[in-house]
C-alpha cells in the first residue's frame, strides 16, 4: 500500500503518522540517555569499595553496619565519569536513595555537594544507572545513603561509565498511541465530532468502556493496601472476625437491640472537666474509642446506619463474619461510578442530542476523574464507608430521578420517582450532608407534579405524590427515630459530642475557616515538580488563620484546575439568554439549587470539621454537571466554526483534567508505607517511564 492510498483513508493515515511520531519519541526522547556516553572517552570501571574510606559501611558484607548515614568515599579516581551504576537493594523499602558529592576539573579543591543523585528502585534494572554531567576528570567521589534503624541495604558494587541500556517500553508506547487515538476520535467528524444523536450507540459504548476502566482503577487502588499483608486473600478478607465502628461495632449493637456502642466505658474519661477537650485526654486517662460520640455516659456512632442495615448487618447474620471495609468502599464506589455514567448518559439523551458526542464524552471523563471517589479507596476506613455509600446513593438517586421524566419530554415514570426517593433518603442515612440534595430534589419532584394531570385525575396525582414523598417520609423517620433514641432530639446527629481532635461543643464559627475551605476545594493551584506526574497537590493554604484549623489530609487541589469547564459558570447568563426551552426558568432554578447552592452549603459546613481531600465526593460531580450544561447550551447556539474551537478547548481541558487528577491521586499516596514494598516499586517504575532525563 503506497502513501497516496494511505492518505485516502483518514483513519489509516492518522494511524500511520501517529505510530511514526510515537516511535520517534520512544527512540529519540525517552531513550536519550542511551546516547549519553557517545561523545566522550569514558572507560567502564568497577570501583573497589574495599579501598574506599568508609563510614558505617562494611566492605566485606556490602551492607551498612547500622541505621543512619553511610558514606563511601573514593579518592584520586582521576577519570571522566559519565554514569554511575549502583547494584543495591533495601530489605525494607522499595527504593535506595544515593547522594553523590564530587570534585572535578571545574572544582578540584573540594566537593560539590549533592552534584548527582540516584534512586535505585527494587527490581528496576534501568534505575540502577544514572547519567552524570560532570566536567573533565573526576578527582574524588563521595557516595552516601541513609537507612532506618532496622533497615539493611546491600550494595554489591559501584561501577562508573556503564552504558545506559536502551529500553523500548511497550506500556509507554501503548499509552501514547491510546492518547493519540482518543484525541483523534474527539476531533474527527467520522467518529465523535458529530451530533450525539447520530453516534449515540458508539458514544454509549465508549462511555461504558471508560466506566469499566474507572472501576478497574478503583479495584487496583483497593488492592494496593491489601498487598502489604503477605498473607492476604479474599477468603481471609471475607472471613474477618473483626471490624471498625461501622462494620462491627454498630452491627453488634443493632443485633443486641441497642443504639449505643457496646464498649466498656472509661470512667476516668467521665471524670474529666471536659472529656471533649483532646488536651485533657492524657495518657493517664487511658484508652477510649477515637472519633466516637460520648453522650450521657455512653458511646455512640456519628456515622450513617444505611450501610449497616443494607450490607454489614445482613452479612454478619448470614456468615458470622464482618464484611471487610476495603471491599465495601470498593463496591459502593464502583456502583457509584456506574450510576454516574448512567445519569450522565440519561441527561445527554434527554436534553443534548444535538450536542456533539465529543463534548458529551469529554464531560463524562472529566466528571468521573474529578469526582474524588477513587480517593476513598486509598485508606478505606469508616470515614470512607460513609462517603462512598453516600456518593452511591446520591448518584443513583439522581439517575432514577432524571430517567423518571420529571424533567423534559415523556410520561412520568412513577416507580422511578419512588426509587430515586429511596436512594436519596438512604443517602442521608449514610451521610447527613446529603440532606441538602434531598431538599433540592423537591424542586424536581414539583416539576414532575406539574406534568401530572392531577386536576382531572386526582387518583393519578395522589399516586404520584405517594411515590414522590413516601420514601423520604418513611426513611427519614428512621433517621429521626435513631437521632431521638440517642440524643432525645430527632434533628440532632450528635457530631458535637465527638471524641476527636477538636472540641466541637466549644468551637466557634469563623468566616476565615469557611473561606479556607472554599479556596482549598475550588481554587488552590497545583505546584510544579520535576518528577512524575510533574504537578503536586500540596497541603491546603490557610492564609495564616490565626487559630486552629484541622487538616486531615493534604493533596489540596482546586476544582477549577481539575475541571476547567467549571469556569463556564461565568457564562451562565449568556446560556440562559441563548436557551429556547420554555421551561428555562425552572431549569435555571434547578441548576442553581443542585449545582451551586447545595455544593456551596456542603463546602461551607466543612469549616468546623477541617479539610480532607476526600470530602470532594459530596459536591464535585454536581458542580461539574451544571457547568457542562452551560457549555452544551452555548455550544448548541454558536456557529459551526466556533463549535470547532469550543471542542478543541474542551479536549484541552480533558488533557489538563487527566494530568491534574493524576497529580492529586499521586500526591494523596502518603505515607507510602501504608502500601506494600512491591507496589511502591511498581509505582516508582511507572513514574520513571516518563522521567526520561533521569
Amino acid at each position: 500500500m503506497n502513501l497516496s492510498v494511505i492518505k485516502q483513508n483518514k483513519i489509516i493515515y492518522f494511524s500511520f503518522r501517529l505510530v511514526i511520531i510515537c516511535l520517534a519519541l520512544e527512540i529519540f526522547v525517552f531513550n536519550i540517555n542511551s546516547a549519553h556516553l557517545l561523545f566522550g572517552k569514558y572507560e567502564e570501571k568497577v570501583l573497589d569499595i574495599s579501598s574506599a574510606e568508609l563510614q558505617n559501611f562494611d566492605a566485606v558484607s556490602g551492607t551498612n553496619e547500622s541505621g543512619g548515614n553511610s558514606v563511601i568515599e573514593f579518592k584520586g579516581i582521576n577519570t571522566p565519569v559519565g554514569t554511575i551504576c549502583f547494584e543495591a537493594q533495601s530489605d525494607k523499602k522499595s527504593v535506595v536513595e544515593f547522594s553523590v558529592d564530587m570534585s572535578d576539573d571545574t572544582n578540584s579543591a573540594g566537593y560539590r555537594w549533592g552534584a548527582a543523585k540516584a534512586n535505585v528502585i527494587k527490581d528496576n534494572i534501568r534505575s540502577r544507572t544514572v547519567p552524570c554531567n560532570f566536567s573533565g576528570n573526576v578527582h574524588d567521589l563521595r557516595i552516601s545513603f541513609n537507612t532506618d534503624d532496622d533497615e539493611t541495604v546491600l550494595l554489591s558494587s559501584i561501577r562508573i561509565n556503564t552504558p545506559i541500556r536502551f529500553h523500548f517500553s511497550i506500556i509507554r508506547f501503548i499509552i501514547m498511541i491510546g492518547a493519540g487515538f482518543i484525541v483523534y476520535s474527539l476531533v474527527s467528524p467520522e467518529i465523535f465530532f458529530r451530533k450525539y444523536s447520530e453516534v449515540q450507540n458508539k458514544a454509549e459504548l465508549a462511555a461504558k468502556v471508560f466506566t469499566v476502566f474507572m472501576v478497574l482503577l478503583s479495584l487496583f487502588v483497593t488492592n494496593m493496601a491489601r498487598y502489604k499483608d503477605s498473607d492476604h486473600s479474599i477468603a481471609k478478607d471475607f472471613g474477618s472476625t473483626w471490624g471498625n465502628q461501622i462494620t462491627m461495632e454498630l452491627v453488634e449493637s443493632f443485633e443486641n437491640g441497642r443504639v449505643d456502642i457496646m464498649t466498656d466505658m472509661n470512667e476516668k474519661l467521665l471524670e474529666l472537666e471536659n472529656p471533649y477537650d483532646w488536651s485533657q485526654r492524657t495518657d493517664e486517662v487511658g484508652s477510649y474509642p477515637w472519633d466516637h460520640l460520648l453522650y450521657n455516659g455512653k458511646y455512640y456512632s456519628y456515622y450513617g446506619i444505611a450501610p449497616v442495615l443494607t450490607l454489614f448487618l445482613p452479612y454478619h447474620k448470614l456468615t458470622g463474619c464482618y464484611f471487610p471495609s476495603c471491599w465495601a468502599v470498593f463496591i459502593f464506589g464502583a456502583f457509584g461510578i456506574i450510576f454516574l455514567t448512567k445519569f450522565w448518559l440519561s441527561l445527554a439523551d434527554k436534553f443534548f442530542k444535538n450536542t456533539y458526542a465529543s463534548l458529551i464524552l469529554a464531560g463524562l471523563v472529566i466528571m468521573q476523574l474529578s469526582s474524588g471517589i477513587i480517593l476513598c479507596n486509598f485508606s478505606p476506613l469508616f470515614y470512607e464507608i460513609a462517603q462512598s455509600s453516600g456518593f452511591l446513593c446520591t448518584v443513583a438517586g439522581a439517575y432514577f430521578l432524571m430517567s423518571s421524566n420529571v424533567l423534559g419530554e415523556g410520561k412520568v415514570v412513577r416507580w422511578r420517582v419512588a426509587v430515586s426517593g429511596i436512594w436519596l433518603s438512604l443517602g442521608v442515612l449514610c451521610r447527613p450532608t446529603i440532606s441538602v440534595y434531598c431538599m433540592a430534589a423537591m424542586i424536581l419532584l414539583f416539576a414532575g407534579f406539574r406534568k401530572i394531570n392531577y386536576l382531572s385525575d386526582r387518583k393519578q396525582g395522589f399516586s404520584y405524590l405517594a411515590c414522590a414523598l413516601v420514601p423520604y417520609i418513611v426513611i427519614g423517620s428512621v433517621q429521626m427515630w435513631y437521632n431521638y433514641a440517642r440524643f432525645g432530639n430527632p434533628f440532632d446527629f450528635g457530631i458535637q459530642y465527638s471524641l476527636t481532635i477538636n472540641d466541637f461543643t466549644s468551637s466557634q464559627y469563623h468566616t476565615h475557616f469557611a473561606v479556607a475551605g472554599f479556596w482549598g476545594f475550588l481554587f488552590q493551584p497545583p505546584v510544579f515538580t520535576e518528577t512524575f506526574p510533574f504537578f503536586r497537590a500540596d497541603r491546603i493554604q490557610l492564609f495564616t488563620p490565626q487559630g486552629y484549623y484541622f487538616v486531615a489530609t493534604g493533596a489540596a487541589l482546586g476544582l477549577i484546575w481539575k475541571a476547567l469547564p467549571v469556569a463556564a459558570y461565568g457564562k451562565a447568563l449568556h446560556a440562559y439568554r441563548y436557551s429556547q426551552d420554555k421551561n428555562k426558568r425552572l431549569y435555571a432554578v434547578i441548576i442553581a439549587a443542585v449545582c451551586i447552592i447545595c455544593p456551596f452549603a456542603v463546602i461551607f459546613s466543612i469549616w468546623e470539621s477541617g479539610f480532607a481531600a476526600r470530602y470532594c465526593v459530596d459536591f464535585v460531580w454536581e458542580m461539574i454537571t451544571g457547568a457542562m450544561i452551560i457549555c452544551f447550551i452555548i455550544h448548541n447556539n454558536c456557529r459551526e466554526n466556533t463549535k470547532i474551537h469550543l471542542n478543541k478547548m474542551l479536549i484541552f481541558s480533558l488533557g489538563i483534567s487527566v494530568v491534574m487528577n493524576t497529580a492529586q491521586l499521586w500526591s494523596y499516596i502518603t505515607p507510602p508505607e501504608q502500601f506494600s514494598v512491591e507496589w511502591q516499586a511498581k509505582a516508582l517504575s511507572f513514574a520513571r517511564l516518563f522521567e526520561f532525563w533521569i
